[in-house]
């Protein structure tokens, strides 16, 4: 991929001296730059507030108390580690920070992965959680798109939450589509 960009800029830059628009060049490359920086000191606000947000979640025991309720639903999908309540504490935490568009997706979903393979090493069952947890995650079911609307709102966007009913439809088929491929394949492969 390196190569492409490098390809694409040498190529700008000899059709720039060759057409005599040097001057544009740099203009649109000193323009570009800054634009970058605004874009992302107006980012760096947003997020820090979702952080902060998702620290409160997480210290005042509201992720541990939605996963709780959220294990019953996630049991029929994780068949294998149901009964594993650190295990399933992970997963429903990975879930419900995709849910709902927090940052901490990755890291809970590498804790819940750990987890799995501490206590199940790497049989068919915990790949098959495991699998599935990456499906899921990587499906994108967000009820509020945070990073989506934060990145809208500072390119000026006059709406930048209309996006966040679309974006969970998508999601919404797109994990469905990926736990019945999941379902298929595991079947087929037994």
């Amino acid at each position: 991929m390196n190569a492409v960009w490098l390809v694409l800029i040498i190529s700008g830059c000899v059709v720039a001296l060759a057409t005599g628009n040097v001057e544009a060049l740099m203009s649109s490359v000193l323009e570009g730059a800054y634009d970058a920086v605004e874009l992302v000191i107006g980012l760096t606000g947003i997020f820090c507030l979702w952080v902060g947000i998702e620290r409160l979640a997480n210290e005042s025991g509201l992720i541990d108390a939605l996963s709780r309720v959220t294990r019953p639903v996630l049991g029929p999908l994780f068949p294998y580690v149901k009964d594993e309540e650190k295990i399933m504490g992970a997963i429903s935490a990975t879930i419900i920070s995709n849910i709902l568009g927090l940052s901490s997706q990755t890291p809970l979903g590498l804790k819940a992965m750990a987890e799995i393979k501490r206590i199940h090493g790497e049989s068919s069952e915990a790949i098959h959680s495991m699998i599935t947890l990456v499906v899921i995650s990587a499906a994108g079911f967000c009820i509020f798109p945070s990073g989506v609307i934060a990145l809208r709102a500072a390119l000026g966007s006059q709406n930048p939450a209309i996006v966040a009913g679309p974006t969970a439809v998508a999601g919404l088929v797109s994990t469905c589509a990926g736990l019945l491929a999941h379902r298929l394949f595991s079947k087929c492969l037994r």
